[in-house]
């Protein structure tokens, strides 16, 4: 007899059954077997045991399909055959695909790709649950045309090669079920026995052929189908499994019996009225129910702090974690934030998915050293060494990945001595850089030591046997059982019992797999690269679960998982449109049209989208039926699930509440902070707390405040060496200059011939070029193809400096050589030119202020200590008239600089005129003095200009002479700029112009020289006073949204803004007189 038993409500259904055994149990029938899903089977016996008591397993046992076949062979035979898991028939399925080799044309570029294997494998399962066989898809190709007919042709001929293969070996494991069929009819195992079937939304074909064969058997069989006879979308599955069943049944001349269930008050009465309306076409109320609620987030984190929130309000009034289930729509973009969100909130959680064993970040690493084998990749081979398999020590590995990726070094080169400079471009080698390299070389050994062995080991690798036994050395020398154990020992110390369940279950699955590739493929032949990818591929597809390890926490499940639990308070996270219900595509090999043309032909597969959505309705129903008492759907996206429009239209008087109008705060931070305004914590406070307590205190106590005398005497001593740079920076951001000068800390950069690079490229050639020029008798005693050729020859000695030894050479001398050499000879040729047109010849270049360069450092005394400043400039030209000498300072600049007075008022950009002074200075204590003349910024390169369509040539001209135009400080005496250009109307190179009452520009008399003298000395002495007392709170110099020392510092991110804030300081543009007129009130006041 088949008894159907159906009803609206799974829960009923379920319960309805577990009556039938329990009362059948209590009048002493014995032998009976439930039947349900793999995943539930723990589930249904928790709740048989709570139905039927202790005794209840004498009388029933819960079975899956598979663990039916595992009892039936027990008693009949079979058990020691072995079948393939779901790797197992991916790596089975590349042998049959070389056996068919020749014969594909459709899928011959593919056949060998892991993802092609992983989707035909889930279509030899669909096939196979499907009962259909290779020649019907034969069959079926035949009368197919085109292109749908030779690939229909083509997986007809791997199928049967699959099942050859099959044949010879280990089976597939649908075959486990096709066997149980032939010994449930050779054997009397079932006879007399009662059978139930529960948790089924739908069977397969073969399914369908073994409770065929238990209907043949059994005394009777019971089978609950979820189904209110109508034709509402969540019945339309249930409708359609219950006419097979009654079909399978006729045929077999069996009597079918229907009897409806009804459903039972196990829920609030508004949940129930909830999923009635929901699913089965019931009404709503005009009244708010007090049990369903509706929440839209903004984001999945608000989601997710909101359901913590729940949990954290519930377990306040009474409820227990175990009363909670979070149901998670998208099991990857939740579950992380929810973990983590509860680990801070110390609220337990079990999470009831298996854990991929390549998300483990050792096992990863792992994978991470194998892929680095191949070609030593930067990614891969950086992973391994920060790995805890790395043979490096943390800052070994720091220095090792700096040198690595300034070079980008990839490749073969990590198995060749490094010849590159340690401290970049442009840097001479000295010996504490030779010894540097060394040890970098010494560190590169180390780290591919253990690559290299598995390289080479690969690579004679002949056979996929040999290149598992490579794999498995590998393993050994980084001991990973040893790593992986004491993973295991230091998750469980830290109280993660499911993480350290499922690391421990880590070493077993890597061998396993290893294992099996080698007793599936072990003589046959694979590329390395296509080995590493199977392997890679087939971690992926390995999981590792775990138990509960506590009895009360939160369950963390996922819309299939929930379909036969039951729940006091349900949330569900990610209820929105395409998630809730996820109406997806089947995929894979086969299309849906494709699909429904094989069903027209007689070859019936899993159902097409239409029956697919009909399906994903009966799940969905099914598993928000596990709500008992409260429901509650959370919307994270602007469109939600048109089930979470279905309630709010059920119930008009529900309001969605908004997720960000209940900000979430961990348990723990709660506690803490409370603990810590009281201003002390007690000691019986848990672990947890006090130790959220000194994280808040720490977070707490940021802040900017000056640092101590001491820490500042250790940062820079008791005399604060100063540069051009150093003040510029302070001048900045006293914060940016704290992090580069104090902490050292410098961003990561790669080798580029950048702008930087350029400038100093630029300075050591026309250092070159202009004392050779002096030499000869200046500029004016050379023709410019001379001079072109001296520019060629002191680029060609200079290359050697700025570009790296060894093979990188080649490439970097053609970069510079396109990109950099014409742009040089062009600064060159205008230095040349002006320095014909001026009587202000060079006396010095690269003049050094250092205890070991041509001139003292200048040393400044203030009131709290003193200050050193050191510096070069890059050239200084002289000039006499009149039994007086004048100085002027050149400096090359590669950017576009401003002689900005804004600036000069803020203390940036003092550069030029510290040196003007402090040589001047200088002259006066050595008995020569001499008059400053000016300070002037040449430009260290030629930018292209554009031209406008129809524009005359001649005006690119006009225009790069333009930016070729001299910026500075000069002095307000005629006589002397007639010297510096000789020119009649205007100059060409100074930054001057002719006005009515004489020259205008950026001049300035002795007078005023003298005030900026003042200015500037006391500018430097009060930013060492401000160094040594402490300050390093950011003050950044901001004069529009655009414009900010912010902008381009590679500090900005460490600033904390959102804690602490920052005091910018902003101006806007000042005039020359505006300046000088600042400059008078200044001096004046103090």
């Amino acid at each position: 007899m088949l008894e159907l038993l159906h009803g609206p409500d799974r829960t009923s259904n379920s319960m309805e059954l577990l009556d039938r055994i329990c009362e059948n149990a209590e009048a002493g029938v014995s032998g009976q077997i439930l039947i349900v899903p793999e995943q539930y089977s723990h589930e249904t016996e928790r709740a048989l045991c709570a139905r039927g008591g202790d005794t209840i397993s004498r009388y029933a046992e819960v079975l899956s399909f598979t663990r039916l076949a595992a009892r039936v062979f027990s008693v009949c035979g079979g058990v020691c055959e072995e079948y393939l898991d779901e790797n197992g028939r991916i790596l089975t399925l590349y042998l049959a695909a070389q056996q068919v080799r020749e014969q594909l044309k459709f899928y011959a570029a593919v056949m060998t790709r892991p993802d092609f294997l992983k989707q035909l494998g889930a279509l030899m399962e669909e096939l196979l649950t499907s009962c259909v066989t290779p020649d019907a898809l034969h069959t079926a190709a035949a009368r197919l045309e085109g292109r749908l007919a030779q690939k229909i042709t083509e997986l007809a001929l791997l199928y049967e090669s699959y099942l050859s293969v099959c044949k010879t070996g280990r089976g597939d494991p649908v075959t486990r079920q096709m066997r149980l069929c032939e010994l449930l009819d050779e054997t009397d195992f079932l006879d007399g026995r009662e059978v139930f079937l529960d948790g089924f939304s739908d069977f397969t074909a073969l399914q369908l052929q073994l409770i065929g064969a238990i209907l043949t058997h059994a005394k009777a069989v019971h089978i609950s189908v979820l189904t209110s006879g109508g034709q509402q979308a969540a019945c339309l599955t249930g409708n359609e499994t219950e006419k097979q069943l009654r079909q399978l049944a006729a045929r077999q001349g069996i009597e079918t019996v229907r009897r409806s269930v009804l459903p039972r008050a196990h829920r609030a009465p508004d949940v129930q009225l909830w999923l009635n309306g929901l699913f089965f076409g019931g009404g709503g109320s005009e009244e708010a129910p007090q049990n369903v609620g509706l929440v839209h987030a903004g984001s999945q984190q608000a989601a997710c702090a909101y359901a913590a929130r729940a949990v954290r309000n519930g377990v306040l009034t009474g409820l227990r974690y175990r009363d909670f289930t979070i149901c998670m729509t998208d099991e990857a973009a939740y579950r992380l934030p929810m973990q983590t969100l509860f680990a801070r909130a110390g609220i337990p959680v079990y999470c009831a998915s298996n854990a991929p064993v390549a998300q483990n970040p050792l096992v990863a690493a792992l994978l991470s050293a194998i892929q680095a084998a191949l070609r030593y990749e930067p990614g891969p081979v950086l992973a391994f060494l920060k790995s805890e398999f790395s043979p490096l020590c943390e800052s070994d590995c720091d220095a090792l990945e700096r040198y690595v990726y300034y070079w980008n070094i990839r490749g073969s080169a990590w198995e060749k001595p490094w010849q590159m400079h340690p401290r970049g471009l442009g840097k001479p080698m000295t010996p504490e850089d030779e010894t540097a390299l060394q040890t970098l070389n010494d560190l590169r050994e180390q780290a591919v030591a253990p690559l290299r062995t598995l390289r080479l080991a690969l690579a004679k690798a002949r056979t996929v046997d040999e290149q598992v036994r490579a794999v498995a050395a590998l393993l050994e020398t980084l001991d990973a059982a040893g790593r992986l154990q004491a993973q295991q020992d230091a998750l469980a110390r830290a109280g993660q019992a499911q993480r350290a369940q499922e690391c421990s279950q880590l070493y077993e699955a890597l061998i396993s797999t290893l294992e099996q590739m080698d007793q599936v493929l072990g003589a046959a032949s694979l590329e390395t690269e296509l080995f590493v990818q199977l392997f890679a591929m087939l971690l992926q597809n390995t999981s590792v679960g775990s138990i509960p390890s506590v009895c009360d926490a939160v369950q963390l499940t996922t819309l299939p998982m929930l379909r036969h639990r039951r729940t006091r308070v349900l949330l569900v996270l990610g209820a929105n449109d395409g998630l809730l219900p996820a109406f997806s595509d089947p995929g894979g090999l086969l299309a849906d049209p494709e699909r429904q043309k094989l069903r027209s032909l007689g070859v019936e597969l899993s159902p097409g989208r239409s029956a697919s959505v009909d399906r994903e309705m009966s799940w969905v129903c099914a598993a928000l039926s596990a709500a008992e008492q409260r429901v509650s759907l959370l919307a994270d996206a602007a469109q939600p699930s048109f089930l979470y429009s279905r309630t709010a239209a059920l119930f008009p008087a529900l309001q969605p509440l908004c997720a960000e109008n209940f900000p979430f705060l961990p348990d723990c931070a709660a506690a803490a902070g409370a603990a810590l305004r009281q201003g002390a914590l007690p000691d019986w406070l848990p672990e947890a707390v006090r130790k959220e307590a000194r994280r808040l205190s720490q977070r707490c106590a940021y802040s900017f405040d000056a640092m101590r005398p001491e820490v500042v005497r250790a940062l820079y001593g008791r005399t604060i060496p100063l540069s051009a740079s150093k003040i510029d920076r302070f001048a900045g951001c006293r914060y940016a200059f704290f992090l580069q000068y104090g902490l050292c800390a410098a961003p990561w950069k790669q080798a580029e011939f950048d702008a930087p690079l350029f400038g100093s490229f630029v300075h050591d050639v026309l250092e070159h070029v202009v004392r050779e020029a002096q030499a000869r008798g200046g500029f004016a005693a050379m023709t410019d193809s001379e001079i072109s050729a001296l520019a060629e020859r002191c680029m060609d000695s200079c290359m050697a400096t700025y570009l790296p030894q060894g093979e990188a050479a080649a490439s970097r001398e053609r970069y510079l050589s396109d990109r950099n050499r014409q742009e040089a000879a062009a600064v060159v040729m205008d230095v040349a030119r002006e320095l014909r047109l001026s009587q202000f010849s060079p006396a010095a270049e690269e003049l050094r202020f250092a205890p070991n360069g041509s001139l003292p450092p200048i040393e400044y005394r203030t009131k709290n200590g003193s200050g050193l400043l050191t510096g070069q400039i890059d050239r200084v030209d002289t000039y006499e008239a009149d039994g007086r000498s004048y100085f002027r300072i050149i400096d090359y600049k590669t950017g576009h600089k401003e002689f900005d007075y804004a600036e000069l008022l803020y203390g940036k950009n003092l550069q030029m005129l510290l040196y003007l002074f402090a040589l001047e200075s200088y002259q006066k204590q050595t008995g020569r003095p001499m008059q400053p003349a000016g300070v002037l910024y040449v430009p260290g390169r030629c930018d292209m200009v554009k031209l406008k369509p129809g524009e005359d040539p001649a005006h690119a001209g006009d225009e790069r002479q333009k930016e070729l135009r001299r910026k500075g400080l000069l002095l307000n005496d005629e006589a002397v700029l007639h010297a510096m250009e000789a020119y009649e109307t205007a100059p060409q190179y100074l930054p001057v112009e002719p006005g009515k009452n004489g020259l205008t520009g950026d001049l300035a008399s002795p007078a005023q020289l003298a005030e900026l003298e003042r200015f500037v000395n006391g500018q430097v002495e009060a930013m060492i006073d401000e160094i040594l007392s402490g300050a390093a709170a950011p003050n950044p110099i901001v004069r529009g949204p655009k414009d900010s020392e912010c902008n381009y510092c590679d500090f900005s991110s460490a600033c904390h803004k959102d804690v602490c804030g920052i005091s910018p300081r902003r101006f806007a543009a000042v005039t020359s007189k505006e300046f000088w007129e600042e400059l008078e009130r200044r001096l004046e006041h103090g």
